[in-house]
């Protein structure tokens, strides 16, 4: 009877010490845990601080017999109204040292809520006098159009000296060499019921001239456009998918979802054209990018 009274003793001496030593355990987990978080938050924070200031210049090399001598064009998309330097200074330098021949701009310069793109103006105005400026409208300038009444807006970038192709060609002359630019509107949805399909079906496209299609939306390209005889296809609008996720890509973008298969980058569609997606200058949304720096895209053709 004692030898039973001394081991349920023993039995309840070591419960009682076990129960502290776990919640130390638990505690030490949970405060690890936690500084994990607050140190993962302060670097996605200081990073998304450093996107809004910083960007890179990605340089694409594409090759066609259809040019004599390197065509070097600079390439803006989605600045949702952004500056880099005061009156986008850092920008205008940098596009003016790297000389290019041609400057595209693929839409969503201004952001849909505010009516104060002054700036983008601005901007315009110093770079058309580096190079010719010929763009295509986004979504966001869609929206101030239609939806807020900004019907102006066309006509102000065109007076600050972008050329832009609503749906319209224009063939230009660099050098000994013509481009001919396309500038296509609207979405997926929208390209038969707006006029894309019926404008694309005239259009000429001349085999000794190097042709650039522009659209601001990514995967039109592929569900209506790919068909074509255009050499090289650009487009912006997806940010890279916010979140670039190692040996993933791009996390999520509005017309694909989430894991995208176009976010960034070339991409070889029907025939062997070239699409290159830009990552864009800005952000139109809060959610902070990862992974995933504002980029300015350079875009040399050459004759080989």
């Amino acid at each position: 009877m004692m030898l039973m009274e001394e081991k349920n003793r023993t039995a309840a001496g070591t419960g009682g010490k076990g129960k502290p030593r776990f919640f130390r355990v638990l505690a030490r987990i949970l405060i690890i845990l936690l500084v994990l978080a607050i140190t993962t938050g302060a670097a996605v924070f200081l990073y998304a601080g450093y996107t809004r200031t910083h960007y890179t210049i990605s340089f694409y090399q594409e090759t066609s017999r259809k040019v004599h001598r390197n065509i070097r064009i600079a390439v803006i998309s989605d600045l949702h109204n952004r500056e880099y330097g005061e009156g986008n200074a850092t920008l205008i330098s940098d596009i003016s040292a790297l000389k290019p021949d041609l400057i595209l701009f693929l839409g969503d310069t201004v952001t849909k809520t505010d009516g104060n793109y002054e700036p983008m103006l601005s901007l315009v105005s110093a770079l058309s006098r580096i190079a010719p400026c010929y763009g295509v409208l986004g979504n966001h300038e869609s929206e101030r159009i239609y939806y807020r009444e900004d019907r102006e807006l066309p006509k102000r970038f065109e007076n600050a000296g972008l050329k832009l192709l609503r749906n319209a060609q224009e063939t230009i002359r660099i050098g000994r060499d013509q481009v001919q630019l396309i500038g296509l509107e609207g979405t997926v949805y929208g390209f038969d019921e707006y006029g894309g399909r019926a404008f694309m079906d005239q259009v000429r496209f001349d085999p000794s001239v190097y042709c650039i299609v522009m659209n601001h939306i990514p995967v039109l390209f592929e569900e209506k456009l790919s068909a074509y005889d255009f050499d090289l296809g650009i487009a912006g609008h997806v940010h890279g998918g916010t979140v670039i996720l190692p040996h993933f890509g791009g996390l999520y973008s509005d017309e694909e979802g989430w894991l995208p298969r176009y976010y960034a980058g070339e991409y070889v569609l029907g025939d062997q054209k070239k699409l290159i997606i830009n990552r864009g200058m800005g952000d139109s949304k809060p959610i902070p990018r990862i992974n995933n720096m504002p980029e300015l895209v350079i875009i040399d053709i050459s004759s080989y």
